[in-house]
């Protein structure tokens, strides 16, 4: 075991070496993502690649799939295996996805289940799919736009907003909250994985990745450092 171990980190550090920079293709995403190159998603890359330069292009969610299934990036942030029609996604999920709701106090008060989102107008960000997720018979659209999904829902014109509420929270602070508006949390969730471009260097990041996340997690650094970044452990995958 011991000599296993010595070949595994000796082939780690060879094939590292060959890796000089990554292109990420990610949204920017409250605790997960920010521009500074700070967040959860950042921090656990940098973690598994500490010597490796790391550049990020933030793009609209539905931008990011379409860069890695063009080959354009090497790792996409915070999608899954259903999302992309050409990509290597890791064996491990980051973290378990859960999705936030927005709506009126007049519906969270009779709201129990997402069987009574049937026959309701529901809104989230384009490319996010929670559709899929959804029971069917909810009225589901997708806009790229959170400021206008957020007024929709002042106007009444939509019943709820399926958002992460950190990010919802963000925006409201720019802007003012009407006292109608009221968080259901964790109405879906999903596993969150890393998923990379479909070529040779796509291959050589995930087996680095894979073998980077399996000791993460053996070792309890991957649940910490959720805790630290996250402030809490809630979302951990294992």
């Amino acid at each position: 075991m011991r000599i296993l171990l010595i070949l595994l980190c000796c082939w780690w550090s060879v094939s590292l070496g060959a890796v000089h920079s990554i292109n990420i293709a990610t949204g920017e995403w409250t605790n997960y993502a920010h521009r500074d190159g700070t967040g959860y998603y950042f921090s656990l890359l940098q973690r598994i690649f500490p010597d490796t330069s790391i550049s990020p292009h933030f793009v609209p969610f539905p931008r990011s799939i379409a860069l890695l299934d063009h080959q354009l990036v090497d790792i996409a942030f915070g999608g899954s295996s259903d999302d992309f029609s050409s990509a290597y996604c890791s064996l491990y999920a980051v973290e378990v996805d859960r999705v936030d709701m927005l709506t009126t106090s007049q519906f969270a008060g009779s709201y129990q289940s997402n069987q009574d989102l049937v026959g309701k107008k529901v809104i989230s960000r384009l490319g996010y799919n929670w559709g899929e997720l959804l029971p069917r018979g909810v009225i589901y659209r997708e806009y790229s736009n959170l400021v206008q999904m957020l007024n929709l829902l002042n106007l009444g014109r939509v019943d709820a907003v399926i958002e992460y509420r950190e990010d919802i929270e963000l925006l409201l602070t720019k802007m003012p909250k009407p006292s109608n508006f009221i968080f259901i949390d964790s109405v879906l969730e999903n596993n969150s994985q890393f998923c990379f471009v479909a070529n040779e260097k796509g291959r050589d990041l995930l087996k680095l990745f894979d073998l980077g996340m399996s000791q993460l997690i053996a070792n309890g650094e991957l649940r910490q450092l959720m805790i630290e970044l996250l402030g809490s452990d809630e979302n951990y995958p294992y």
